[in-house]
């Protein structure tokens, strides 16, 4: 596989659904040693929710790592679970991966941890 096939962006799991937007790598934005999907959780939550707040439910991120040719998945320690993950994993096409927390990334329920405390 190469890597114009897999995919990047935000996702949210709520209902036990996966909510996403993806893009591919040529159509992403490059920060730092990264490539990102410039579609934000807000906008996405808006695309298919009129009340509430996004911040309340979990999500993450899929970004690629150029410096590790390798996607990043950032994931709300809450949902990452191996079903949760093989979706993910299937939805962005991924096959060279890792997983990260990261504080960005953390549902109403996950705010009293830190990043530190799972490592």
């Amino acid at each position: 596989m190469k890597n114009t096939d897999l995919n990047i962006g935000p996702y949210f799991w709520i209902n036990n659904k996966l909510i996403f937007n993806k893009c591919s790598l040529s159509e992403g934005r490059k920060q730092f040693d990264k490539i990102d999907n410039s579609y934000a959780h807000e906008k996405l939550y808006d695309d298919y929710f009129k009340v509430g707040d996004y911040i309340d439910y979990p999500r993450g991120r899929v970004v690629w790592d150029m410096t590790k040719n390798e996607a990043v998945i950032y994931i709300d320690r809450c949902i990452n679970k191996h079903d949760i993950l093989t979706k993910i994993i299937e939805v962005f096409n991924l096959r060279k991966y890792r997983v990260e927390y990261d504080e960005h990334y953390r549902c109403k329920n996950c705010m009293d941890w830190s990043v530190e405390d799972e490592f």
